[in-house]
């Protein structure tokens, strides 16, 4: 479809931001956790980076660039599919079963966009947290999940917990998710505690004492895998924290989510699956059924530890992060993994054991290739309406005209500097070692929130873009549901973050309307952003210092698609106009004093 390279397709493919995580794993990768990509600034503190789902990707990248982000997708299919095969046999399905369940459960989300049950919050929840592609979550921290279950069962059809392996696996899988995705943590150490319960009871405590050195092992592989992010955090830059939604937590903020937790549970539609819950976890552990059921008790420890685990952390935690509300959609996918596995079980025992093991095997080769073939033309079908559509057709040629034209002019990147806000040209040139960026994206970079903003008003001046278009660019806008200004997005993220629980230095100086929606917003709406009245203010007197970049830069990109951006004004006695298409502007710095 399009003569590219791999660095923009992997843009271009990957499934919704997941290109934003691209330039923290080059900062990875080059062990910079400080780059300004400012010839001025200096000394910064460090990125905060997600550890454990970037190990996979370094080892490969070392190798092969950025076909690992394609290689490491196949990979982590296999890997899915291989865990639930072996999930599905430890539950004592037929070899032939658990083959289909584990290509069921990896097509399931991309069955469920296709129909028009996604749009039911619930079932939405399935099709893109159970699993998907999108790097680094859930494609690789699920898969720790997901192993953990595995290891759990696997001590369960045992009867017991004693085999050091066991201990240093789970070390290091609690490790990878604590540097990946600290609520899978919470949720892996509770269950943990629960499955302990449930197999030694009373004999729990001797137990312990009996294999003390088993937890100390795990212990120590916990902290010396997770030993480089506790290092990261230490020396992490704070307003980056609070770029990606960190808060800390006081007692009116714990309050405030002790509230909306404990009104969560008294909602009707929790109380109906907390009832089936209980009627499963009978069913489970009767007598009649306990034989063949009894090992998904795995799935009711964890859905009961992910309806635990958010009262802990709002207990224990410092810090409240903005995907608190991952705490709920846990317990959706953990309660129909559960109503899933336990459904199947019945099918099984009830309905294939009862016909000949030859027409059995042949309906389930049958179902495999048949969800093979809907796979196949589900993925086709949204490609060709998402990805190739006119529109993004003719943006993503104009994009690798652009990227052409660099590369055959041989421009040397490393000594360059780019100006431009448009986030995939951004992360390109990033992944192709551009040496300066005179404005970036506020989660690419742990610049201080004050040089951001100067990046930004240096800019606007440079593009010659005055007070009034500065304003529009800022302003608070409706967007669907909530109030979310992308331009703001972009450059500061959850800084603004605007709800219930908190709004930015918890002012309430907003218009009157904006003010109520905020009050009646749910507290986990962490990605509304809205900046108060006075913090307009003070941007726009800011405005008028009139600063200016020391130097120009050496390449301009300028998305025409931009309502504000679209009036920039370059001066053409300093800049050649190397490309202008319908929706990319590409100017290159004059040499010579003439363009070719």
């Amino acid at each position: 479809m399009f003569n590219e390279n791999i660095d923009v397709k992997i843009i271009f493919e990957g499934i919704t931001d997941a290109y934003k995580y691209f330039p923290i794993f080059k900062s990875f990768i080059d062990l910079n956790l400080s780059n300004s990509y400012d010839a001025e600034i200096t000394n910064l503190n460090n990125l905060t980076v997600p550890f454990g789902s970037f190990y996979l990707h370094y080892i490969l990248y070392l190798f092969i660039k950025s076909w690992a982000f394609i290689v490491l997708e196949l990979v982590c299919i296999i890997i899915f599919l291989g865990i639930f095969y072996k999930i599905s046999r430890f539950l004592d399905f037929t070899r032939e079963v658990s083959l289909l369940i584990s290509v069921f459960l990896y097509n399931l989300p991309l069955f469920l966009d296709l129909t028009t049950l996604s749009s039911y919050s619930y079932v939405n929840v399935i099709t893109f947290d159970l699993y998907s592609l999108r790097f680094p979550r859930p494609l690789i921290t699920n898969l720790f999940l997901y192993y953990f279950m595995l290891i759990i069962l696997s001590g369960l059809k045992k009867g017991e917990f004693i085999k050091r392996k066991k201990f240093i696996l789970l070390g290091i899988i609690s490790s990878l998710s604590l540097t990946s995705f600290i609520y899978h943590f919470l949720l892996i150490q509770i269950t943990f505690l629960f499955t302990l319960i449930y197999l030694y009871k009373t004999r729990l405590i001797s137990y312990l004492v009996k294999n003390y050195v088993s937890f100390s092992v795990l212990i120590l592989f916990l902290l010396v895998f997770s030993s480089p992010m506790i290092l990261n955090y230490i020396s992490s830059e704070k307003e980056f924290l609070e770029r990606m939604g960190a808060l800390d937590l006081d007692f009116e903020k714990r309050r405030i989510l002790l509230n909306y937790t404990f009104e969560k549970f008294l909602d009707m539609k929790f109380i109906f699956v907390l009832i089936i819950s209980v009627g499963i976890t009978y069913l489970i552990n009767c007598q009649k059924y306990k034989k063949i059921l009894s090992k998904n008790n795995l799935f009711l420890f964890m859905f009961y530890s992910s309806i635990i685990s958010p009262i802990i952390f709002i207990l224990l935690s410092p810090s409240f992060f903005s995907h608190f509300y991952f705490f709920n959609n846990l317990t959706v996918i953990i309660f129909f993994l559960l109503i899933f596995f336990v459904f199947s079980k019945f099918i099984q025992e009830n309905l294939i054991k009862s016909i000949s093991s030859k027409i059995s095997n042949t309906l389930v080769v049958i179902l495999v290739i048949t969800i093979f073939f809907a796979n196949y033309t589900g993925v086709r079908n949204n490609y060709i309406s998402n990805k190739i559509s006119s529109d993004n057709f003719n943006l993503r040629t104009e994009f690798n005209n652009i990227i052409d034209i660099v590369q055959k002019k041989e421009i040397n990147l490393k000594k360059s500097t780019l100006l431009t806000f448009d986030n995939k040209f951004i992360v390109w040139f990033i992944l192709n070692e551009i040496k300066y960026l005179k404005v970036v994206n506020g989660i690419f970079v742990s610049k201080k929130n004050e040089m951001i903003e100067n990046d930004l008003i240096k800019s606007f001046n440079f593009l010659n873009l005055n007070k009034s278009d500065f304003k529009k660019f800022i302003m608070n806008k409706k967007k669907g549901w909530r109030y979310r200004n992308d331009n703001i997005m972009n450059l500061f993220w959850h800084r603004y973050q605007a709800n219930s629980l908190t709004t930015f230095k918890d002012s309430k100086d907003f218009d009157e309307e904006i003010l109520d929606f905020i009050n009646n917003s749910s507290p986990i709406m962490s990605q509304q952003l809205i900046i108060p009245n006075f913090e307009t203010d003070r941007l726009l007197l800011k405005f008028d210092n009139n600063m200016k970049f020391n130097s120009d830069p050496d390449l301009i990109i300028v998305n025409k698609k931009d309502p504000v951006l679209n009036k920039s004004k370059i001066d053409l006695n300093k800049f050649c106009k190397v490309f202008d298409g319908e929706y990319y502007v590409f100017y290159q710095i004059m040499k010579n004093d003439k363009c070719n």
